[in-house]
């Protein structure tokens, strides 16, 4: 039994580092060679790869490294180690892509339309088959953990702050507009394809747990994914035993998460998700 989790677990390490590859793949022949800025570590890899004229994967491996070090004070030894895989071969893949490149193409593709459908595309093969398997690639997702956890910010609202930001910082380095809505697209795009790849189309899911956890799941749901959650009282048909029942409305990328979380303190719960056709409400429409 021991030899079938370690087997598993290998294989889900496989996975990471075949999604990151591929990420790495959409910025060193894509995004890299034309400055196209599309948030993240990344778009910042390009703005200061413009400024400062070294390649971008020392600017990706230098930010991930600092955002590390702030995660592992802010966010503890845990998420740390959890992060930091992702955080360092993403550069290192970054890098020998790049170098790949230019052996192989003497000029860039440079057609823009081309260039975010085709890498968008990859970009999200990769982070979907990343984060279907529990990994991360760093980056971004360290301030909206932190955004999360001390201001209580959903992923969902993080992630487009800190992407536009870093868009908007593009436009005032590369004076680019329609670069712009480029890097808009893009992350739309991208989006579309990691939601397809984890869950085969619609980013909002129904999670119904039944477990003996129940108290404990609930206040990881609470504290570390920021999500509400209801508790309803059930009654098993076969046993006639009263147990509780969690019923959460989450993102694709927080399924995941949850996913971890549930494993993590009983590997024998009963959850089944459902597709969510519409949300509305605090946490998922703002402005009400």
């Amino acid at each position: 039994m021991k030899l079938k989790f370690n087997k598993s677990k290998m294989l889900e390490w496989v996975y990471i580092t075949i999604g990151v590859m591929i990420a790495s793949l959409s910025v060193s022949f894509f995004l890299d060679p034309i400055d196209l800025v599309i948030g993240g570590v990344t778009g910042l890899g390009v703005i200061f790869k413009a400024l400062l004229h070294r390649d971008i994967s020392f600017y990706i491996f230098i930010i991930n490294m600092i955002l590390l070090v702030v995660g592992l004070i802010f966010l503890g030894k845990s998420f740390f180690l959890k992060t930091a895989y992702g955080s360092i071969i993403f550069p290192v893949f970054v890098k020998l892509f790049n170098m790949l490149y230019k052996v192989a193409f003497t000029e860039p593709i440079m057609d823009k339309i081309l260039v975010v459908l085709f890498s968008s595309l990859l970009m999200g093969i990769g982070l979907g088959i990343v984060i279907k398997y529990g990994g991360t690639t760093g980056g971004s997702e360290i301030p909206q953990n932190i955004l999360l956890k001390y201001f209580h910010i959903p992923y969902s609202v993080s992630l487009y702050l800190i992407d536009g930001l870093v868009i908007m910082l593009g436009y005032f380095v590369f004076k680019e507009i329609t670069d712009v809505l480029y890097g808009l697209v893009y992350i739309y795009l991208s989006g579309l394809v990691v939601d397809r790849l984890v869950f085969s189309g619609f980013n909002k899911r129904a999670v119904y747990i039944i477990s003996s956890e129940c108290d404990k799941i609930k206040e990881r749901i609470l504290v570390d994914l920021g999500r509400g959650v209801t508790q309803i009282k059930v009654v098993g048909g076969f046993s006639n035993t009263e147990r509780n029942k969690l019923v959460c409305v989450l993102s694709s990328f927080e399924f995941y998460k949850l996913k971890k979380i549930i494993e993590e303190y009983d590997p024998h719960a009963f959850f089944y998700v459902v597709r969510a056709d519409e949300v509305s409400g605090e946490g998922f429409t703002y402005g009400k």
